[in-house]
């Protein structure tokens, strides 16, 4: 029977409950700060372009670490970099609340979002490697169910703490996550990672976050006033170049920080490939619907929130069953039907009119979050299932890398065709067509996934939590 580090019986609670906590970490910071970015910037007398990059270098650290942190939690043990992550992000937490200039807050953000790519994707990988691959679609469900409640309830408790007490109490949501996760992650078994030869690749590492920092620099930057037109472009050919010579050292390292043996690997391509472009879609929708409504109808702020509730609620219900039903008929059947959800879902939208009545938002908006809901869970499952053992890190951290790149792309995307202070009502039917094509390229992806997984990865892992213990 597998003991925690006090030497408990370990159930499948004790270790959801904390990777959970500590996943809700990254989209309940890169929500709560959207409402209160005015409020800060008023207190700093700053101009927005701050408030961009506060929010930009989130996200683009999140997106590019997380490979290297799977990559170090692989070498050097994934509880010990969850942790590590956990309390660093702690600090940057306190830093943040206490910021006394905005570059201090700035930087303390981008080391939240550092820390949370090191504790993410470890987490992910104990969820592997300590439940049994029986009931490992429904453990994945609910760690989802957890991501996207705490994506739906950033921006109310933003709201509401900064109106409240001011926006430095919105570091304050974090200790009712942060506190709990690393006292139940510090009972989590010790891994034992595997034997791994030769020195870490620090080259290859430098190569990965420099490829990648540049890559979402390039879709980012661009968007923000102030920077010379080519800047984003000169940041592409960088990334370009870097992620070429990455690809290069690969083949040739014994032990390289990123294996590329990960993208031939049966089912991982197919699986990075559905939830970029399925975020894509989803991501861009619910940017884009409240800018539509505030140019086209009379809609207000209250309204619009409970609209797009419409998505996040059935996302919360729907992906544990999509976990569950995972576990019982196969990865495939799961994902291919929560992408069709979302292709039908956005459908309606290449119609969108200034008269369109709310239930023709709100029951499109439902099937989008149900497909989302359904897949979530099944499709990362077989990312994680596809890497061997050893490469677990690896695998949760690109994946999520891959996640968060269909969020900045199709943002990028709203930007480039939806131009002035009020977009045409075509911009944005063409905007939802290309959404729709998204959509269905994460069908595509979907069916390409294998059914069934043989779980040979498995039997070099650590050992699992026994079906007895297995309860949620």
């Amino acid at each position: 029977m597998k003991t925690g580090s006090i030497g408990r019986p370990l159930s499948q609670s004790m270790v959801l409950v904390p990777v959970a906590l500590g996943t809700m970490l990254a989209p309940l910071n890169s929500t709560m700060i959207a409402v209160a970015i005015p409020s800060l910037l008023e207190d700093f007398d700053r101009s927005l372009a701050w408030g961009s990059w506060i929010v930009t270098s989130y996200l683009v650290a999140m997106a590019a670490v997380q490979p290297l942190g799977g990559a170090l939690g692989d070498r050097y043990g994934r509880r010990k970099l969850f942790l590590i992550g956990l309390a660093l992000f702690l600090v940057a937490t306190v830093v943040a609340a206490l910021s006394w200039r905005i570059e201090v807050l700035l930087v303390a953000r981008t080391v939240q979002a550092i820390s949370g790519a090191a504790a993410i994707p470890n987490g992910t990988a104990l969820v592997r490697s300590l439940v049994p691959p029986e009931r490992r679609g429904r453990a994945f469900g609910n760690v989802g169910a957890a991501i996207a409640l705490a994506a739906g309830l950033g921006p109310p408790i933003g709201g509401i703490l900064t109106a409240a007490l001011g926006w430095r109490w919105i570091f304050a949501a974090n200790l009712l996550l942060l506190a709990p996760a690393l006292v139940l992650g510090w009972r989590l078994p010790t891994d034992t990672p595997a034997p791994q030869t030769g020195r870490f690749d620090l080259a290859g590492a430098a190569l990965l976050t420099s490829g990648l920092v540049s890559l979402v620099l390039s879709l980012t930057t661009w968007r923000l006033p102030d920077l010379p037109f080519f800047v984003a472009p000169a940041l592409g050919l960088f990334a370009a170049g870097t992620l070429f010579a990455l690809v290069r050292r690969s083949a040739r390292s014994p032990n390289p920080v990123l294996n590329l043996a990960l993208l031939r690997a049966r089912g991982f391509t197919p699986a990075v490939a559905n939830v970029l472009l399925s975020n894509l879609a989803m991501y861009t929708l619910l940017l884009s619907l409240p800018l539509f409504l505030a140019g086209w109808s009379t809609w207000g702020n209250a309204q619009v929130g409970l609209l797009l509730a419409g998505l996040s609620l059935p996302t919360i219900v729907f992906s544990p069953l999509g976990g569950r039903l995972s576990d019982r008929v196969g990865r495939r059947a799961p994902v291919v039907a929560g992408a069709c959800l979302t292709a039908l879902g956005v459908l309606p939208f290449l119609a969108i009119g200034p008269n369109w009545s709310w239930p023709l938002y709100l029951f499109p908006l439902i099937l989008v979050g149900a497909g989302l809901g359904l897949s979530m869970a099944p499709v990362q499952a077989t990312a994680i299932e596809t890497a061997h053992s050893s490469q677990t890190g690896q695998a949760a951290g690109l994946f999520s890398t891959m996640r968060y790149l269909g969020s900045i792309l199709g943002s990028s995307i709203m930007a480039a065709v939806l131009i002035g202070s009020t977009p045409p009502v075509e911009s944005f039917r063409i905007l939802y067509a290309a959404l729709f094509i998204s959509a269905c390229g994460a069908i595509f992806a979907g069916w390409c996934l294998p059914a069934w997984l043989k779980r040979g990865g498995d039997q070099e892992a650590e050992p699992s939590i026994p079906p007895e213990q297995a309860r949620i």
